[in-house]
């Protein structure tokens, strides 16, 4: 059992971070331009990357489900395109959103395109293993060689993404400019540039292509950067920077929550994951992200299951 003690609370971080927003409302305003009326709806999302259950999402009360596109864990072949419709509709007749998941950071070895000569003989942008994180690999991401595999194609991971029915593509890796930036300082813009072309790309083949990118906030200072997304995903907001259910620092908080107010004054929305075993931090944890306006879930952090919406989402029907 975590130790557990009351978070500051919600409205002090709101009147903290409202100073720290109003500097910036000219920016933000000035900015926004890609503004995504349907996200305006969603109240409510899940995030599920293994052992999906079409019919278990089809039965959830969740506006907007993350997962990945394929059955199996080679995603050789994406999900037919009846049961993403079948996803997609509600026990109720209304419409669910659903993205692909695509990590543009990291190249995993068991995806459609790895190729086995990789261990061995590995592509120049592709980085060595790094022991703590077995399968997944560092990708110099500003690479043409890496970009031709994301997107520009119809067989491309995007193209197959946007083919399969998706409604976008929840773009995980962002951060991964971190890695970078010390021995190349261009490694902020390389990840914008990357993310735009994406967006590009998939308007491309469909005008009202989602794009949402989870973490790398400091990459929301850029203008180009938020006028291009249609909202923004945010692990480990409150939680989990020093330990599993560990709460983080007031600083750290406030940091986040000056970038993440850029989004929301943009009249974007901000999705927040929070990993917990716990209910009684769980239901503490969806009342502040409701506070603090952002869209929040709860789950384990292998995302093996989908939460229930009592424990994910906080109400029995993730609409109240």
């Amino acid at each position: 059992m975590s130790k557990y003690h009351p978070p500051v609370t919600a409205r002090l971080l709101l009147g903290i971070s409202g100073l720290l927003l109003a500097a910036t409302l000219f920016f933000v305003f000035g900015a926004a331009a890609h503004v995504s009326p349907v996200l305006h709806a969603v109240k409510s999302w899940a995030f599920q990357l293994q052992n999906v259950d079409p019919v278990e999402i089809k039965r959830s009360p969740y506006d907007l489900v993350v997962i990945d596109y394929g059955f199996d864990r080679l995603n050789a072949a994406p999900l037919p395109r009846e049961v993403l419709d079948s996803m997609r509709s509600r026990p109720d007749g209304r419409q669910r959103l659903i993205l692909a998941y695509l990590n543009v950071g990291e190249a995993d070895d068991f995806r459609y395109y790895w190729q086995s000569a990789w261990r061995t003989q590995r592509p120049p942008w592709l980085v060595p293993q790094n022991p703590a994180s077995r399968g997944n690999y560092l990708v110099e991401y500003w690479r043409p060689e890496w970009q031709a595999i994301l997107y520009g194609a119809p067989d491309s991971y995007l193209g197959r993404i946007v083919n399969a029915g998706f409604d976008g593509a929840y773009i995980d890796g962002a951060d991964r400019f971190e890695h970078w930036k010390r021995t190349r300082p261009t490694a902020p813009a390389d990840m914008i540039s990357l993310i735009g072309a994406l967006a590009a790309y998939g308007r491309a083949q469909r005008n009202d292509f989602l794009i949402i990118p989870q973490n790398g906030d400091a990459l929301l200072s850029d203008a180009d950067f938020l006028r291009t997304i249609d909202g923004f995903a945010r692990e480990d907001l409150l939680y989990g920077e020093n330990g599993p259910e560990l709460r983080n620092s007031n600083r750290s908080i406030l940091d986040s929550l000056r970038r993440l107010n850029w989004v929301t004054a943009a009249g974007k929305p901000v999705f927040a994951i929070e990993y917990t075993n716990n209910p009684q931090l769980a239901g503490s944890v969806l009342r502040e992200l409701r506070q603090l306006g952002f869209v929040g879930y709860v789950s384990n952090r292998d995302l093996k299951v989908l939460s229930p919406p009592a424990f994910g989402c906080g109400q029995p029907d993730c609409s109240q």
